[in-house]
């Protein structure tokens, strides 16, 4: 509109696939037209796994149609960075992502957001521990917007059975941003006919928690069912790490594997007695037997198939999907490679048929794509025959060369602790970088052996320690998945050696 006309009013929502963001769109388009004023509203579609939310952008001009006579407002197709009055988004990161791009502003925007999390791909995918920090995240939304009504939705969504919009929906009407009142804001959930009881109440949460009343979803939380806990010889402070590895373990593979795994516990931790670990918290203790959790239940297809084929997963399913008792069809992807299929081989065949790979050079190319319909009895019945191969493990080509990782790693740990602590710490914290499997699974072994072979076995033979510099050199391996970094790392360290320095220093 022109210079000195009412200006428009610009609402902008976030939300991911699946959560009804087209739904709330519709639904606020038509509380604004039953309000009696005009609106636009356009969409942008987002991005498949997670990589950005589908957009929806509503325009409405601020002054009733009844009193606008024969003047129109122009609307705009896309949001404005600054020009936005009110944002909802269905998740903390994309609420986020809207400061970030400049549409919240503390001079104009009210945010709406949940402060639950979905994790993004980017932060699945990273290598170390790649999740963003959701106390940074919620700090900039309260102190960047106008006004921000953020609280967990997911938990109001629970509890009333629908999906997050209608919370959504019921925070934007409890918030008082539109010109509308409680019934306008109902009586367009209800002219669209679906969910409408679940809808409306999820509403209701979303009102009375916008409106200050903490939402009535006390019910929502599981009931907790207890960590394991740890043999009462080990410290307070390490048994639940220890407890959940033991746990772990022995739902990995049998009591036996479990009982290794406190064995090898037992040592860490009289090393870490020996140490004086109990003036810092057994940080040795904690980390060494954390991962060491982890390389003992290693991925393989047997515990693919154990996982896909539980009960609880396929209720997890239902209920995320929401489907209540309509069929819900899963179809699950698999792409084994070489070593995937090693963990079903004995050592010998499995040897033979990975040469038989290198000599044709396929070892990095040969994969399997197997499509398997796990909601059908057929394809239920074959993934638990796979997770019933577990007694083949110990046999396996993969339970060997895990075996072997896994002992090396650990010496080098223990030797690493006996030169210092904090160097004992970081050596354990190296057994990070091997995990995933196919090309993943190699690279990060790739990596691993570079940083034992490169850093922390010289460091052991010559008798001194570099905590920093490892602590760094595995920083740059989990930052970069390729090696690249790890190899520049590497090598500037070897520089000063090869121009004949006493003493290899540290590059930050």
């Amino acid at each position: 509109m022109t210079a000195g006309s009412p200006r428009n009013v610009a609402i902008l929502i976030a939300a991911l696939g699946g959560e009804g963001g087209g739904v709330l769109a519709d639904w606020v388009a038509a509380v604004l037209r039953d309000a009696g004023y005009l609106c636009q509203t356009t969409s942008i579609p987002g991005v498949a796994q997670r990589t950005g939310a589908t957009t929806y952008y509503i325009e409405y001009c601020s002054v009733p149609l009844a009193e606008l006579g024969r003047r129109r407002p122009v609307f705009a197709l896309t949001p404005v960075p600054g020009e936005v009055d009110v944002m909802l988004a269905s998740e903390l990161i994309e609420a986020a992502r809207g400061v970030q791009n400049g549409y919240v502003t503390p001079e104009r925007t009210t945010l709406i957001a949940s402060s639950h999390r979905i994790y993004a791909t980017a932060e699945k995918i990273a290598p170390g521990d790649g999740r963003f920090d959701d106390g940074r995240a919620l700090k900039a939304v309260h102190e960047l917007a106008r006004r921000a009504v953020v609280f967990d939705m997911a938990r109001a969504t629970e509890a009333a059975g629908t999906v997050i919009s209608a919370v959504l929906l019921g925070a934007l009407a409890g918030a008082g941003a539109l010109p509308a009142g409680r019934e306008t804001f109902e009586a367009a959930i209800r002219a669209g006919g679906r969910g409408v009881e679940a809808s409306l109440k999820g509403f209701a949460l979303g009102f009375e928690a916008a409106r200050g009343e903490p939402p009535a979803t006390a019910g929502a939380d599981p009931e907790p069912s207890g960590p394991a806990t740890a043999p009462e010889d080990f410290p307070v402070e390490t048994r639940y790490v220890v407890g959940q590895g033991l746990a772990r373990c022995r739902d990995y593979q049998d009591r036996r594997h479990a009982e290794a795994y406190l064995a090898r516990c037992r040592e860490i931790l009289a090393l870490d007695r020996r140490l004086g670990g109990a003036d810092r918290g057994w940080l040795l203790t904690n980390e060494a037997c954390r991962f060491l959790a982890l390389r003992m239940t290693y991925e393989d297809v047997i515990r693919v198939a154990d996982l896909k084929s539980r009960p609880e997963r396929y209720a997890t399913l239902r209920r995320e999907s929401r489907s209540g008792e309509q069929p819900l069809r899963i179809t699950d992807f698999f792409k084994p490679g070489p070593e995937e299929l090693c963990a079903l081989l004995p050592v010998g065949l499995a040897e033979r048929f990975l040469a038989a790979l290198r000599r044709r050079g396929l070892e990095r190319r040969f994969h399997l794509g197997l499509p398997l319909r796990s909601d059908t009895v057929t394809g239920f019945l074959l993934l638990r025959l796979v997770a019933r191969l577990r007694g083949l493990r110990r046999g396996s080509w993969r339970w060997a060369q895990e075996s072997a990782v896994t002992g090396r790693w650990l010496a080098a740990t223990t030797a690493a602790a006996e030169l210092d602590y904090a160097f004992g710490v970081e050596a354990a914290r190296t057994a990070d970088l091997v995990k995933g499997y196919s090309d993943t699974y190699r690279r990060g072994l790739e990596s691993f052996d570079r940083l034992l072979a490169g850093l922390v076995e010289p460091a052991i033979a010559a008798g001194r320690q570099d905590a920093a510099g490892l602590a760094r050199a595995r920083t740059a391996a989990l930052a970069d998945p390729e090696g690249g970094a790890l190899e520049r790392y590497l090598a500037e360290l070897e520089q000063p050696a090869a121009a004949g320095a006493p003493e290899r220093r540290a590059v930050g």
